[in-house]
């Protein structure tokens, strides 16, 4: 049974259909109620339809990242990041109503769980689209904002903080971990208790390469599937009996 007082959250996920198929999969075993994805669906990896239709199936409540505001427009990227991202080939492969469906997600959200105030980002409060909050961040400039908790994504690396009373999170990325890059990240935040926990998952990275095609994949996105982290991986593993 699935817990309205327990709400998943993703972010990041890049054309990576696998790693979103698991992540989902992942929450319903974790028995949690309504899941938020926070940005960027679209750009590095050529699954973004097989991802769309995933979020839409698990009535995933989305918002844009900024490579939904890159591909739809709204924010300029140059021909380098474009060799990478290929937000043009996913521009051509989506639908106008899969645009449509993107140019309709917010920049933020205010959400009320269990009488706690949420605000969900991409990027960081004082830049929604593409502010960077990384786990060494001086957090002092979160003080006095008035949430419970906010919770952010944008820069693939997760972390849980508190700054008093207020939780700080960036879930990571489901689709594109930048320390293990087989090992996508989520969060699940419980209104009872106040707390956030990072999951992690293993998925196969060879696999989610040949689905995307030879030559489809700049060789930078390829090096990121493929990393291995010399550090602890943050978040809880889960094995593979879970999803």
């Amino acid at each position: 049974m699935r817990s309205a007082m327990k709400i998943g959250l993703l972010s990041d996920a890049h054309g990576n259909a696998v790693a979103v198929a698991a992540c989902l999969r992942a929450l319903d075993v974790l028995g949690v109620g309504p899941v938020y994805f926070l940005g960027d669906a679209v750009g590095y990896l050529s699954g973004e339809r097989d991802v769309l239709r995933l979020l839409r199936a698990r009535q995933v409540t989305c918002q844009r990242g900024n490579h939904e505001a890159m591909l739809l427009g709204e924010l300029p990227v140059s021909p380098e990041r474009e060799r990478i991202y290929q937000l043009a080939a996913a521009r051509q492969r989506l639908s106008a109503d899969e645009l449509a469906d993107l140019n309709s997600w917010p920049d933020s959200r205010l959400i009320d769980v269990g009488g706690r105030r949420l605000r969900l980002l991409h990027g960081s409060p004082h830049d929604p689209l593409e502010g960077y909050v990384y786990p060494d961040a001086d957090l002092s400039r979160f003080d006095g904002l008035p949430y419970d908790a906010i919770f952010m994504g944008h820069t693939h690396y997760p972390f849980v903080a508190r700054r008093g009373d207020m939780l700080i999170v960036n879930v990571g990325s489901c689709g594109l971990p930048r320390d293990e890059g087989d090992m996508p990240a989520f969060a699940v935040y419980a209104a009872e208790t106040h707390s956030c926990r990072i999951y992690r998952l293993h998925i196969d990275a060879a696999s989610v390469l040949d689905r995307c095609g030879e030559g489809h994949v700049a060789a930078e996105v390829r090096a990121c599937l493929e990393r291995k982290s010399p550090r602890p991986i943050v978040g809880t593993v889960l094995d593979g009996g879970v999803v």
